[in-house]
């Protein structure tokens, strides 16, 4: 009798203990995330240049950036939600795309293969995949691929299509002058360009048998101001542009004025000097009308 009510309690234990055991996984189960197709991203992208217009210099890049945020249902499901951002640019030589995740990701999907062989990346932390860029490769290039950022949760799906922006054109200094108008009414040109930054230029030079009112003075290019003057009891008329200029920037300065003849040696010598006093390029001599 003893061994029958104890074979009873122990039969009705262990259908417990499966019964619980059953609750437990079914819990377990509905905690999953969904499928991937169960969530829409919402997108924010921001975009900066015009291929057409900048181009890469001094390691100065064009990022366009994109974010998404995937939510997915559950018992906790106000928890069930994460950030995901990229960014991506050009280098000279490749294509660069960052990603991060406020729980993480372990994989990149690129036109759906597998990309990226880095390991689990760490909640808020940028991680860096890149490829090089063809042979050919212009400006204005369309790289175009979809992206699936997978790892803790529904992966993030992102259409990256970015114009490429190409490398900026090496420069030599250069300073060069122009007589445009040789009669009463004089007018002249001077380019200046730099083949790197300069925090500090002066320009100066003169106009010879300078009569009437103050000359016109027109410069572009630059962040620089202009003045003119008169030495003591001369026929000249000094000009000074001083400033910054960056590099590759084409300076113009051009200048009209009034003049007591017609022909001949109608300017000074027009120099170019750094904040040193240094002359950045050989001055040009006076320039003469036939």
């Amino acid at each position: 009798m003893k061994n029958s009510t104890l074979s009873r309690l122990t039969c009705i234990a262990f259908v417990s203990l499966l019964f619980i055991t059953n609750i437990g996984c079914q819990e377990d189960e509905t905690s999953r995330p969904e499928s991937s197709e169960s969530f829409t991203p919402s997108l924010r992208i921001s975009s900066g240049g015009n291929c057409a217009e900048d181009c890469i210099q001094d390691d100065n890049y064009f990022i366009d950036s994109q974010q998404a945020v995937v939510q997915w249902g559950g018992p906790n499901q106000n928890n069930n939600s994460k950030t995901v951002d990229i960014e991506y640019y050009n280098t000279e030589t490749h294509f660069v795309l960052r990603v991060k995740s406020t729980r993480g990701w372990s994989d990149l999907i690129i036109n759906g293969f597998s990309s990226w062989n880095g390991g689990a990346v760490s909640p808020n932390v940028w991680g860096t995949y890149s490829y090089p860029l063809g042979q050919d490769w212009q400006a204005c290039d369309l790289e175009s691929f979809t992206l699936s950022v997978s790892g803790n949760g529904p992966p993030a799906q992102f259409l990256v299509n970015y114009n490429l922006f190409g490398v900026c054109m090496g420069c030599e200094t250069g300073f060069f002058g122009d007589v445009l108008s040789c009669g009463y009414d004089r007018e002249a040109n001077y380019t200046f360009t730099s083949d790197s930054d300069q925090s500090y230029i002066k320009i100066q030079g003169g106009l010879t048998n300078f009569t009437g009112a103050d000359a016109i003075v027109t410069v572009s290019g630059g962040n620089l101001t202009q003045s003119q003057s008169t030495p003591g009891g001369s026929s000249n008329r000094i000009i000074k542009v001083e400033g910054s200029v960056a590099a590759c920037e084409t300076i113009t300065i051009n200048i009209k004025w009034n003049s007591t003849n017609s022909g001949g040696v109608v300017t000074g010598s027009w120099s170019v000097k750094d904040g040193n006093g240094s002359e950045l390029t050989p001055p040009v001599l006076g320039l003469e009308c036939d």
